[in-house]
């Protein structure tokens, strides 16, 4: 077997241990778009592979553009004097936590505490579980974790019941679990509803041996992520009344034992709106901390975050890069006007937007489709393009292969063990093992 340490990530930094990352780099795993299969992350950067050498359809990892992104989301960041706890459950990919903590990341955002558990195995020390955990072995792991004093963990609560059942799963705990009280919106996902009930559970929580108060969170990116009609301004008033709940929170003196207060918010939607919104916020009685969240700025993406981000073609001088492709081979050009390519539902998102095709290629040419032809079905293994505008040289033929661009790039990362990282010459430079 290659030697990990010998081709280590160029990706990864030093955000996470290497020795843990060495391990991960020395596993084989399936990898249905490699010549050779089961393969390490490690041998398939010591192969000398490129973009031609994969089975299609394969999706990829631009490097050039993963950089980027991930370089200008941290200036962003300090910019707005703002703290970032990137989703990880976006990639689930240790060596894109590590480039993300090596930049900077106060943190780690996970989903659930299966999550965290991997998140804790490959060396992350602080890991904020963004939702309320009331799943009695859950809170076994918790308890157990909160021993080893270079782990931080903290988590949600959003009503009395949950923190009953989080009091009974803690009683063996040696210290107060750190929690947040989570403000939700009217017939969405999980958080206290409005600001009178939130205030009430802050004060159940400040009473508890088992929890500790430290502090506020939403997630404004229930609401529709555009940047037209009313969803912004509907952010932006949900967003003021999170502030507004750590204000008087403050006030009534429930964060006493908390060192500092942390306020969090931002989706890769609206991370500016949460940034302007907790900047705005009055001095607390404690040292606040204005934690993002956002994810998915990581890759970016050709259609929802290119419509939604502050970061999007157009709006910024330094516009985030798609960082994600899918490259599939036209299998069949049944009828005219259409091809279906080997790519589908088993490959690519498709719960917000249907792929982009950006070009056809063909003979070391790539021609450009540039909104010409689009995707307008998917089954599992099999994408239907609608190539009926297109000029002779761009039609796709039986043969060619057909680049795509992505929409959600958190349902993408899921579908692919192991990516394979493209750096500008269509070399094969790193390969991201995923662990959903």
């Amino acid at each position: 077997m290659t030697d990990p340490f010998a081709f280590p990530s160029p990706i990864a930094g030093t955000g996470l241990p290497a020795a843990a990352l060495a391990e991960l780099d020395a596993a084989p795993v399936e990898a249905r778009c490699l010549p050779d299969s089961p393969v390490s992350p490690a041998e398939v950067r010591a192969a000398g592979l490129r973009l031609s050498d994969l089975w299609l359809p394969a999706v990829v990892l631009h490097g050039d553009a993963l950089g980027h992104n991930l370089d200008r989301f941290a200036r962003w960041c300090a910019e707005r004097g703002t703290d970032l706890a990137p989703h990880a459950k976006t990639t689930m990919a240790p060596h894109l936590w590590s480039a993300q903590l090596d930049r900077g990341a106060w943190g780690l955002t996970a989903a659930t505490v299966a999550q965290a558990r991997v998140l804790r195995r490959f060396g992350a020390r602080r890991v904020l579980i963004a939702n309320e955990v009331v799943e009695a072995g859950q809170l076994a792991w918790l308890a157990d974790a909160m021993a080893d004093d270079g782990f931080e963990s903290l988590c949600l609560v959003d009503s009395p019941a949950g923190v009953e059942l989080m009091e009974h799963g803690l009683a063996t705990a040696p210290r107060p679990l750190p929690v947040l009280v989570e403000l939700g919106v009217p017939g969405r996902r999980t958080g206290v509803r409005d600001l009178g009930e939130a205030l009430a559970l802050a004060r159940r929580v400040a009473r508890s041996p088992h929890l500790s108060l430290v502090g506020v969170e939403g997630y404004e990116g229930v609401f529709p992520q555009r940047r037209d009609g009313e969803a912004p301004g509907r952010a932006r008033a949900w967003l003021d009344g999170l502030a507004e709940l750590a204000r008087r929170a403050d006030e009534e003196g429930l964060f006493a034992d908390a060192a500092e207060v942390i306020v969090t918010a931002g989706g890769s939607s609206y991370p500016d709106l949460a940034a302007d919104a907790l900047s705005a916020m009055p001095e607390l009685s404690r040292p606040t901390r204005r934690v993002l969240r956002a994810g998915c700025y990581l890759t970016h993406d050709d259609l929802l975050m290119e419509r939604a981000s502050p970061l999007r073609s157009g709006a910024a001088e330094e516009p985030l890069r798609p960082a994600l492709s899918c490259y599939a081979r036209v299998l069949s050009c049944p009828e005219p006007g259409r091809a279906l390519i080997g790519a589908g539902k088993r490959d690519v998102s498709f719960d917000i937007d249907l792929p982009l095709p950006r070009a056809v290629l063909r003979g070391g040419r790539r021609i450009p489709l540039e909104g010409r032809a689009r995707v307008v079905e998917l089954n599992d293994h099999h994408g239907f393009l609608d190539a009926g505008d297109l000029v002779s040289d761009a039609v796709p033929q039986v043969g060619d292969v057909v680049e795509l661009g992505l929409s959600h790039p958190c349902t993408v990362f899921d579908k692919w063990p192991l990516i394979p990282v493209l750096d500008g010459e269509g070399r094969i430079a790193d390969a991201v093992r995923t662990l959903f």
